[in-house]
Order: C-alpha cells, then structure tokens, then sequence
C-alpha cells in the first residue's frame, strides 16, 4: 500500500474495493465530519484493519448515496465476507 503525507496523516492512494473507493473519492476527513468519528478510524476502516459498526456502516451507505455514490453493505464488509465465504468453503471439503 503506498502511503502519502497529508496535514500530518496518512492517506493511501491504492485502497482496493469500493468502500475504499468511496473514502479516497469523498475523503476520509469529511468521512469523519459526516458520522463524528476521529479520522484514524476512517483510515483503519480503510485499509481493513477494523470495520465499522452495523449502524455506522448503514450510516455510511446513506453518507454515499446522498453524494450520488453506489455503496453497500456488503462494499463494506467485503474482506470479511470473503473470509466467511472461504471457511465455509474449506468446511464443506471432504476430508481424505
């Protein structure tokens, strides 16, 4: 991930997926403005580090869809998702 100086924080110029579309296009620091959070959380939720609670992440989709932008739920649990996916995949394998 290639990381930049802005003001003092970091910001990733290759976040992959649309939620980390959404942060790079709308900015993590009106992001943070939007649902009153310190704007390290919007970079943790960024590079998949943590994700951001059922009502923030509702509250988010809402954020993206006022500024005319397509973004899930499930854009935003998409590491997770994939994770799940994975397991679940891996457990219904027979074993040798």
């Amino acid at each position: 991930m290639t990381m930049e100086r802005r003001r003092g924080r970091p910001r990733s110029t290759t976040w992959i997926g649309k939620f980390g579309e959404f942060v790079n296009e709308f900015t993590a620091e009106r992001i943070a403005g939007e649902i009153e959070v310190d704007i390290s959380t919007v970079y943790c939720w960024a590079r998949g580090d943590q994700r951001p609670g059922i009502p923030i992440a509702i509250a988010l989709v809402e954020i993206a869809r006022v500024a005319g932008r397509d973004l899930s739920l499930e854009d935003i649990y998409e590491g997770d998702i994939r994770r799940v996916r994975a397991r679940l995949r891996a457990n219904l394998l027979p074993t040798l």
